[in-house]
């Protein structure tokens, strides 16, 4: 539990102090980021949007759905592992119907392979984002689509949270901090 909250307390640093008041103001009734460091993560997410998907992709040239969730949550340093079978044993398990905007989805897309193979970032409002990969040459792309689809309402099989609870920020004890707000003997943050 406490290697969560320094974990959040680094994604609140990285942020920067401009950010973490209104980061702390905003923490809803079941104690978690309703926007902020959340908000921003969805903003970087959808900044890609129309990126084409490339196979084993990981840079804005090209992504596949495990390369732009673990690029998108590197830009606020949180280090996820490359693929998604592994990303969805990251962070904490979500019930289907607490999801909120950042969690990340997980998908069995590939028929009778009973493992993850897709994973995308909840939105809200029933929408996520993901690199996609079928459909015509225009539609394989980072692109937005509804969790009540036909397509993955039926494939979506669990979700996980790997941005902290804000209240985490406020937990951190005062001797794990440098004089200058940065965790002692920490660099980057890892789930």
């Amino acid at each position: 539990m406490l290697v969560r909250k320094i974990q959040s307390a680094c994604l609140m640093l990285l942020l920067g102090a401009a950010t973490a008041l209104p980061l702390l103001a905003q923490e809803t009734q079941s104690g978690t980021l309703a926007s902020g460091a959340s908000a921003s993560l969805l903003d970087k997410a959808k900044a890609f949007l129309g990126t084409p998907y490339r196979y084993g992709g990981r840079t804005p040239k090209g992504f596949d759905c495990s390369g732009f969730v673990s690029f998108v949550f590197d830009s606020f340093g949180v280090a996820l592992p490359r693929s998604s079978v592994h990303q969805a044993k990251q962070g904490e398990s979500i019930d289907l119907d607490e999801i909120q905007p950042g969690d990340l989805l997980f998908f069995k897309t590939r028929g009778k392979k009973n493992r993850i193979s897709h994973v995308g970032i909840y939105l809200g409002e029933g929408q996520f984002i993901h690199a996609g990969s079928w459909g015509s040459r225009k539609s394989r792309c980072v692109k937005i689509s509804e969790l009540d689809g036909d397509y993955y309402v039926k494939r979506l099989v669990s979700a996980r949270r790997v941005l902290g609870p804000a209240s985490a920020f406020l937990e951190v004890p005062p001797q794990m901090l440098h004089p200058g707000g940065s965790l002692q003997g920490e660099g980057r943050t890892a789930p």
